[in-house]
């Protein structure tokens, strides 16, 4: 968990340390179109799938699977949406497991414009992002009495995750839980 930890920020359950070789793994993935590398990362997102909903006590039922949104800009730039393609193969993995029924449910939108995040600190990237998501119309019935494992590629901060958790508990999810592929270590202070 980063320190402080956002208000709202959902329990999070990461594979990994945000450190090199799973760093150049999933920077080449997201930001250099590396796609090939969906066959290393999407195992380790299904075991931090798994993890996340086991660490909740989510053994049956039905669970959205909520990727964090990229922006308009991103989306343009990379010309997909790689989180979607990411949790939907992990999901595909997991099936005939044990446990919930898994959904993955892209509802997240961007309401305005966010600058990126990468260059930013932790009170920037919290106002960066304070009120900038929200569910998608169409997804209001689908979200609303739902429980909700939202799924971002690293976590830094924790304000992409609280954000999202906030539009998911707005849009009435009954509950909301993440997964990452990494986490980045942070220290007090």
């Amino acid at each position: 968990m980063p320190h402080p930890v956002p208000d709202g920020m959902p329990p999070v359950h990461a594979w990994g340390v945000y450190a090199d070789p799973l760093r150049a793994a999933v920077s080449a993935w997201k930001d250099a179109g590396r796609r090939d590398l969906g066959a290393v990362l999407v195992p380790l997102l299904a075991v931090s799938l798994d993890a996340a909903m086991a660490g909740v006590g989510w053994d049956a039922g039905v669970v959205l699977v909520v990727p964090a949104p990229s922006s308009r800009r991103a989306v343009r730039e990379r010309g997909d949406t790689p989180m979607t393609g990411l949790c939907e193969a992990a999901v595909a993995q997991l099936v005939g497991r044990p446990g919930p029924a898994l959904r993955v449910a892209p509802a997240l939108r961007h309401v305005r414009r966010v600058e990126d995040q990468s260059g930013l600190g932790t009170v920037e990237r919290r106002g960066n992002l304070a009120g900038a998501l929200s569910v998608i119309p169409l997804w209001d019935n689908v979200i609303r009495g739902r429980r909700c494992l939202l799924v971002d590629d690293v976590v830094t901060t924790g304000a992409t995750l609280a954000e999202a958790a906030r539009a998911l508990r707005a849009a009435g999810a009954e509950s909301v839980v993440g997964a990452a592929l990494a986490a980045t270590q942070r220290t007090r202070g």
